[in-house]
């Protein structure tokens, strides 16, 4: 990809794709390429770093800032919401494998299913519950993302009782 920018104000003037086997002049990258205000710059891949200088000619990508503690905090937050999110997600779409929803309802009916198969269905959800709340609290002490992407919920996979 090249860029063409503003030397001064380092302001993006014009992007546009490359091959890698031809290499273009700046006026036929930019047609008003002006060396004396603009800058050209080509970069290897088809999009721009995030933050980037250019040096002879060569878009070299900055070094990501460290995040301060407070932001690396709240991301591992978000990372942790949405994690739980996803395992609840989990939770009532492996149940309902097991058990549909109208088997619940019935279930909580009672009188319809005979005593073994309602005990099997409650044991089953009280399962699911308990597994969604262990994951939960292994969660919460997780220290960083690596520790959160290693939790896996381990649902139950047949009926229990």
């Amino acid at each position: 990809m090249y860029v063409v920018r503003n030397k001064k104000t380092k302001e993006l003037i014009h992007m546009v794709n490359s091959s890698r086997d031809i290499d273009l002049k700046p006026e036929e990258v930019f047609r008003e390429f002006d060396p004396k205000t603009m800058e050209l710059g080509r970069f290897h891949e088809q999009r721009l770093p995030e933050e980037f200088t250019i040096e002879e000619g060569v878009v070299k990508e900055k070094a990501a800032k460290p995040r301060s503690a407070k932001a690396a905090a709240e991301e591992l937050k978000e990372l942790k919401a949405l994690r739980l999110q996803q395992v609840s997600q989990i939770s009532l779409s492996e149940r309902a494998m097991l058990i549909p929803d109208h088997e619940l309802l019935n279930a909580a009916l009672g009188g319809i299913y005979d005593e073994k198969r309602t005990k099997q269905i409650q044991a089953t959800v009280k399962a699911f519950r308990e597994e969604y709340h262990r994951f939960r609290a292994a969660l919460e002490k997780a220290k960083t993302a690596e520790d959160v992407a290693k939790l896996e919920p381990k649902f139950p996979t047949k009926l229990q009782g």
